[in-house]
């Protein structure tokens, strides 16, 4: 009698056991994909801008690609704003970053173009911010431009 408790109690451990590893392994399979040379390329983009952010290469760096139409909302923002307020803000902040975390989310790319989201740890001389961030290009002339960005605080 207590051999066969057992062994309904293992039934019922594995029954319950087994779908929950395998859902786990092939969330696992998914997150751990390879990312195709367009996706690779565009989030070496989001990195090289950040770079240069730290280095207070504004102008001919992080805001290289943007378009001159974009949208952009940062979190010290009430609103979208255009590139010419946003280069004022990110002028005006950029001195006091010195270190940059940047955690990849997504990288989609449909046709030409990109949406690309993750997590932003930017240490400044005021404390550290924590973001996620929303970047979409788009391509045209063979290069990936910013066409908006949203940045929110996180906990």
């Amino acid at each position: 009698m207590v051999r066969l408790t057992r062994k309904r109690t293992l039934q019922k451990v594995l029954v319950i056991l087994v779908p929950i590893v395998m859902i786990s392994f092939s969330e696992i399979c998914v997150f751990g994909q390879e990312w195709t040379a367009v996706q690779k390329e565009i989030w070496e983009l989001e990195e090289a801008r950040w770079k240069a952010l730290l280095q207070v290469t504004i102008e001919g760096g992080y805001l290289k690609h943007y378009r001159e139409d974009g949208s952009f909302w940062p979190y010290w923002s009430e609103e979208p704003l255009s590139l010419v307020k946003y280069k004022e803000g990110v002028i005006q902040r950029a001195g006091g970053a010195f270190n940059v975390e940047l955690t990849p989310l997504s990288v989609k790319v449909v046709g030409e173009i990109a949406i690309v989201q993750y997590h932003c740890k930017l240490a400044t001389y005021a404390g550290t911010i924590y973001a996620k961030v929303t970047s979409i290009r788009v391509k045209k002339d063979d290069v990936w431009q910013v066409i908006s960005d949203m940045y929110s605080k996180r906990n």
